[in-house]
């Protein structure tokens, strides 16, 4: 969630982000060129999120939802405050959270190639999105060796957010069904010829 307040921050999406944000002090340090750039960081975040929890017990992925619930109630986001474009995006990690990511799939499948694979700027880009999705990954792997060689019910998961999950869960729910045109909305740049022929 880390890389989601960021997102946030850098959108500029509330005034006073500051002082509703949990992660004061936030492991993403990769310098963000804007909210374009942040969003499409986030979307890379989404997609190891999306293919390291599709392999992980099912307990472990309701402790996640119950968290993304809390930090929802935390963070004070509901249907009155949300933009537009974050509604789609949260409730695309929703979507990713519940293991229904078929539209995320698509929208990766589609995705447009803006760089040029062989070209200095493609590496320099790479290199960024690396080092920005190392700081989650370096937490996840510390929870992953700390959880060695225990069973379900030995593991206590202790929640980083002070908000109520129900609570969370309600506003998450009244913002994704608030969310207009989601076919239209993408996690990533599309390939237009692609996008043509598949939706005429």
């Amino acid at each position: 969630m880390e890389f989601l307040e960021k997102y946030i921050e850098v959108a500029g999406y509330f005034p006073d982000w500051k002082n509703r944000k949990q992660f004061q002090d936030n492991d993403v340090k990769r310098p963000i060129k804007g909210p374009e750039d942040a969003e499409e960081c986030f979307s890379v975040v989404l997609l190891g999120l999306k293919n390291t929890i599709k392999r992980k017990p099912h307990f472990l992925q309701e402790e996640l939802k119950e968290e993304y619930y809390r930090w929802i109630n935390a963070v004070g986001i509901d249907v009155n405050n949300c933009p537009e474009r974050l509604k789609h995006i949260l409730f695309g990690f929703n979507e990713i959270l519940e293991g229904r990511s078929e539209k995320f799939d698509r929208d990766l499948e589609n995705s447009e190639q803006t760089l040029d694979p062989n070209s200095s700027e493609y590496a320099e880009e790479f290199n960024k999105t690396f080092a920005a999705v190392q700081a989650p990954l370096r937490n996840e792997r510390k929870v992953a060796e700390s959880l060695a060689d225990k069973k379900h019910n030995e593991i206590h998961i202790e929640s980083k957010f002070s908000g109520n999950a129900e609570k969370g869960k309600n506003a998450i729910g009244r913002v994704a069904s608030s969310t207009r045109n989601h076919h239209n909305f993408h996690f990533f740049p599309q390939n237009k010829v692609s996008c043509k022929f598949k939706f005429n």
